[in-house]
């Protein structure tokens, strides 16, 4: 099954915004990093939140999501033969993989609103961000096996994911959480764009849409199982 769709929309000097069709709800994706824009959003969400009809019944739920650049060191070169005539094979030596210290971007989802920070670009984090990351009031998501952000409250959505038996689904894939939760089948992460540069100063419309689909549906399941409850 195909992905969803994404397009680009609009491209400015300080950021891009893009569009997801995630089986018939445009999700929009701001990338950027620039300070301005994250104070933009941030306010964009407060209003948001405080906006009738919408999901200010309960603590605001942010899904969040970071990525590193996984980098590779040691010999790449495939296996060989050892000589002409000898056809015994010699296997390429294994590769040696670190993960850089910083988060290269930040992925913020609230509703069908995304926000990915190119961090690694970002030459002022502003003190609204840092701010909004720390504030107690606000319920933070994602599947973050690891991270050096200093996030107030901030919960494991595979803690909470569950079939339609009540059974915990934990140990399941992003992908079987997607179909079985939310009725979206074929949305996946792939391992080839996780490993990616995303300290690239333009990412992929691949890169874009899985940072972005990671976050939004951290949210969405969220708000689902009520997690301010639990």
């Amino acid at each position: 099954m195909a992905p969803p769709p994404i397009r680009t929309v609009a491209i400015y000097n300080t950021h891009e915004v893009h569009t997801i069709d995630f089986f018939g709800n445009e999700v929009t994706v701001t990338v950027m990093a620039d300070a301005s824009v994250i104070c933009e959003w941030i306010s964009n969400v407060h209003t948001y939140d405080c906006a009738p009809l919408t999901y200010s019944h309960h603590p605001l739920v942010v899904g969040v999501g970071v990525q590193w650049t996984l980098f590779c060191y040691g010999d790449s070169s495939p296996g060989s033969y050892n000589s002409d005539d000898d056809d015994s094979y010699s296997p390429p030596p294994p590769r040696r993989y670190y993960v850089d210290s910083s988060a290269d971007t930040l992925q913020l989802g609230v509703g069908n609103e995304c926000l990915v920070i190119q961090l690694s670009h970002c030459g002022h984090v502003p003190d609204e961000l840092r701010i909004f990351l720390l504030d107690p009031d606000t319920i933070f998501i994602g599947r973050l096996s690891r991270h050096e952000l200093q996030i107030g409250e901030l919960l494991d959505l595979r803690n909470y994911a569950q079939d339609y038996r009540g059974r915990s689904m934990r140990r399941c894939s992003f992908e079987e959480i997607v179909d079985v939760c939310m009725r979206c089948p074929g949305v996946r992460l792939d391992p080839e764009i996780s490993m990616s540069d995303w300290s690239a100063e333009d990412l992929s419309h691949e890169q874009v849409r899985q940072a972005s689909l990671d976050v939004y549906v951290c949210f969405q399941l969220g708000v689902c199982h009520r997690i301010w409850e639990g």
